[in-house]
């Protein structure tokens, strides 16, 4: 499971949004605010990223390349991101293909664009021994039909992308770290000129295991910590850097202008303003007469609070909405592995009032290139796709619209 451990070691823990502002003021103020808003690329689930368009993510090959699909809303059918006419998708003349090169890729998607994360593998000399430049951390641009693929930058070989990434009208950010130096690491913020791939890197901010968690306005909302996690706003301008009022053991969420967590003790949510640093608490009924050993926020929506957990039966997902009150989902997803135990059924995405979920998924192994010749078997997960209301979900009412798989 090496390549999925190294992708999921990149993944925000949670859905998270931005607040884009519309001031008042001079014609085209709520504009220009708009356009220069920071959007955080999330990537909605550990498996892919979507838009208001479709799902992106990638499979794997029998050798361990990414192949990359979209699941489109419109016609309900999940295809490879290939435009080209009896295309094979086995080589780079395919622009969905991307060779193995050591490590996983990464896919997030913006209103307009895809952007490719590979992190890079400063901590293994065999990945660079055997795929030179290959293996070095890029990003990758092109447009959300996978069409003018560019390499957007490019970073050195002690250095590896460590966070997922946030974009404006003209810049992208993320947070890259340098593993050169003989006695610490560096953390650097890094910012990507859109237009040109020019690099600017800032220091300042040198915090355990940093990373983007979401946006707002002009600031960047940063996690950092191990054991515990702690949160504060980094404004791209200035290079200002507040603390928020927030620790957790568990990771937070950005949504909507605020940051919240969960109390996994006393199972009431606490948020704090992204704007004024005021914090609130919301007391709920989620631990009432219940003894839950593992609970998470996994999102905000529009009906509540949605929270995994590991129960008695297994793994669930709950939702508590605005007044506390809480709801269990008992729906479940069919699995080919006897091994798969955590069936509940995962939301991936939102698109609009509905949810993008897997009722059913398959196991098969990979063999991926190692060194020394040798291979290493790699479980890889073929889910099939349905939109389901937001409304059944919550209600367990199976009213799937199968998503038909193409290629």
């Amino acid at each position: 499971m090496k390549k999925e451990q190294i992708r999921k070691s990149l993944l925000a823990t949670a859905l998270s949004a931005c607040l884009i502002l519309a001031g008042c003021g001079a014609p085209g103020t709520a504009t220009r605010e708009k356009e220069d808003a920071i959007r955080f690329l999330s990537s909605d689930s550990p498996y892919g990223s979507g838009n208001e368009s479709g799902y992106y993510y990638f499979t794997s090959d029998e050798n361990g390349n990414s192949l990359l699909r979209f699941v489109d809303y419109a016609t309900l059918q999940d295809v490879v991101l290939c435009g080209q006419p009896n295309c094979a998708h086995r080589d780079e003349n395919c622009p969905a293909w991307f060779a193995w090169n050591g490590v996983g890729a990464n896919v997030l998607a913006s209103g307009d664009s895809l952007y490719i994360l590979f992190p890079g593998a400063p901590w293994s000399d065999w990945v660079f021994d055997t795929y030179g430049e290959k293996a070095l951390p890029r990003i990758i641009k092109c447009g959300p039909d996978g069409a003018d693929r560019q390499e957007l930058v490019r970073f050195g070989a002690a250095e590896a992308i460590s966070s997922m990434a946030a974009v404006d009208g003209k810049n992208l950010y993320t947070v890259v770290t340098d593993y050169g130096a003989a006695d610490k690491a560096v953390v650097k913020i890094v910012t990507v000129d859109l237009a040109t791939g020019a690099v600017s890197a800032d220091e300042s901010v040198q915090r355990d295991e940093l990373r983007i968690v979401g946006a707002w306005g002009r600031e960047l909302i940063l996690q950092s910590g191990t054991g515990r996690n702690y949160y504060a706003a980094y404004n791209v301008d200035t290079k200002a850097l507040r603390d928020l009022d927030m620790t957790s053991a568990s990771a937070a969420v950005v949504s909507e202008g605020a940051l919240y967590c969960l109390d996994e003790t006393t199972g009431a949510i606490r948020s704090v303003s992204l704007k004024d640093g005021s914090a609130t608490e919301l007391q709920t009924d989620l631990l009432a007469g219940e003894s839950i050993p593992w609970l998470m926020l996994a999102n905000v929506t529009e009906q509540g609070y949605v929270v995994q957990a590991a129960t008695e039966e297994g793994y669930c997902n709950l939702l508590v909405d605005f007044e506390g009150k809480t709801t269990r989902q008992t729906l479940q997803a069919d699995s080919t592995e006897v091994r798969d135990n955590m069936r509940m059924l995962e939301i991936f995405a939102r698109q609009s009032q509905n949810y993008l979920v897997s009722p059913s998924r398959t196991y098969n192994t990979v063999r991926t290139p190692a060194s020394n010749g040798a291979t290493y078997g790699e479980d890889i997960v073929e889910y099939a796709f349905a939109l389901i209301s937001a409304e059944d979900f919550w209600n367990s009412t199976p009213n799937y619209r199968a998503v038909t798989r193409v290629g």
